[in-house]
């Protein structure tokens, strides 16, 4: 399948195309691999779990149970992600995850997020984040679009609509790494160093593996209480 591939073309592509130089230094903006604290409702924890039916056809059954299935390989897949022991570990984790959040795509939308996709190589960010809100219109259950809007609009340089877009993410799937990191470098560029470090301490939380000396975490560690004496 393709749009595995083009998220992650995408999360390349953003971050060369990105109106603001820090992006271009930062090499963790989208680790291709990213609330109560900071400011999310509540509901970003919140999982939903529907029992699968028990007496319909086996068909349907199937069906109803899907993205159960999906949920519950994303939780698994992330769950190793935590333990993974190297970045190469790590690295096949998160395609595996960026897969299974994609994998509910319709035609539709993976054709929308590829015209996406051409509007940042012909530098019309904002068109992109239309082409985006389209997707959403069509699919606003899936949070990978919503993270994806969110890095166009970072490349827009609307901050503000990006770091709502990170929230609707995170609301429907809290375990996204790439929406934590995309989340820690909006508050960067926010200059809130602080609510930048709680972010990225949550990509190490869940990705050990993403920053596994620490230089990331140290410089915004500076950024949020200066240096140490």
């Amino acid at each position: 399948m393709r749009h595995p591939a083009l998220f992650g073309w995408l999360n390349t592509h953003v971050m060369r195309k990105t109106r603001f130089s820090a992006c271009r230094r930062n090499g963790f903006l989208f680790v291709g691999l990213c609330a109560i604290h900071l400011g999310f409702p509540t509901t970003v924890w919140a999982q939903a779990s529907t029992p699968p039916a028990t007496s319909a056809p086996l068909q349907a059954n199937t069906a109803a149970q899907h993205p159960n299935s999906v949920a519950e390989q994303i939780k698994q897949l992330s769950t190793a992600l935590a333990h993974a022991k190297t970045p190469e570990e790590a690295h096949d984790l998160q395609e595996k995850l960026e897969a299974r959040r994609s994998a509910k795509l319709s035609p539709t939308t993976q054709l929308l997020v590829r015209r996406a996709e051409k509007d940042l190589t012909t530098d019309k960010p904002d068109d992109a984040v239309e082409d985006i809100g389209d997707a959403l219109a069509l699919q606003p259950d899936q949070a990978i679009l919503w993270r994806t809007r969110a890095q166009m609009r970072l490349v827009a340089g609307d901050l503000k609509g990006a770091i709502t877009d990170i929230g609707e993410a995170l609301q429907r799937d809290p375990l996204d790494v790439e929406s934590w990191s995309l989340l820690a470098s909006v508050e960067e560029h926010r200059n809130d160093g602080k609510a930048a470090l709680k972010a990225w301490q949550k990509v190490l939380e869940l990705s050990p593996m993403t920053d596994r000396n620490h230089k990331r975490l140290d410089a915004l560690h500076i950024k949020a209480y200066g240096q140490p004496t």
